[in-house]
């Protein structure tokens, strides 16, 4: 589909006559993905996306077949369990240091992300991010909440001009 047609971008080892590296695959496309409410959803979709282009990005280079492409993009943790392994800490980090940035907790469904499971310890830890957010948003950011909220068109921020 749309995300095939997009491909990645692949230089080669020699250069052309300017000496400029070769370029052996263009990518032709962007994807952009974004949940307007939920920033730990659109980390879990881009979670998905980012491990099906390692696996297109192996194949492209010759460090992997076809089936352990599919192997790596479906998430096979028998296949190159290292690699998922890796793959999976360092997105839910990722995750963790925008979620910081944006929520001012880490993100939440962490467990998830880093095993592929839902344990008790991520649900009450993610009970823990969840007072968190709701005490830094409606204590510390309610400006901020306010200018987000009229970018979005949820509800001007004075009901009523004065």
């Amino acid at each position: 589909g749309q995300v095939t047609r997009c491909g990645v971008f692949l230089s080669g080892t020699g250069s052309n006559a300017e000496g400029a590296p070769t370029i052996v695959n263009e990518q032709e496309g962007v994807i952009r993905v974004n949940c307007i409410d939920c920033l730990d959803r659109t980390n879990l979709a881009q979670s998905v996306l980012a491990r099906w282009i390692l696996g297109v990005q192996l194949e492209s280079v010759g460090a992997v077949t076809p089936s352990e492409r599919d192997a790596i993009s479906h998430g096979n943790v028998h296949c190159f369990s290292l690699l998922q392994e890796g793959h999976k800490n360092m997105w839910a980090d990722h995750g963790d240091a925008i979620s910081m940035q944006y929520a001012g907790s880490q993100a939440l469904r962490s467990d998830l992300a880093r095993t592929g499971k839902r344990t008790l310890h991520g649900v009450l830890a993610d009970g823990v991010c969840s007072v968190q957010r709701y005490l830094q948003k409606n204590l510390f950011d309610s400006s901020l909440q306010d200018m987000t909220d009229m970018i979005t068109s949820v509800h001007p921020p004075y009901p009523h001009p004065p």
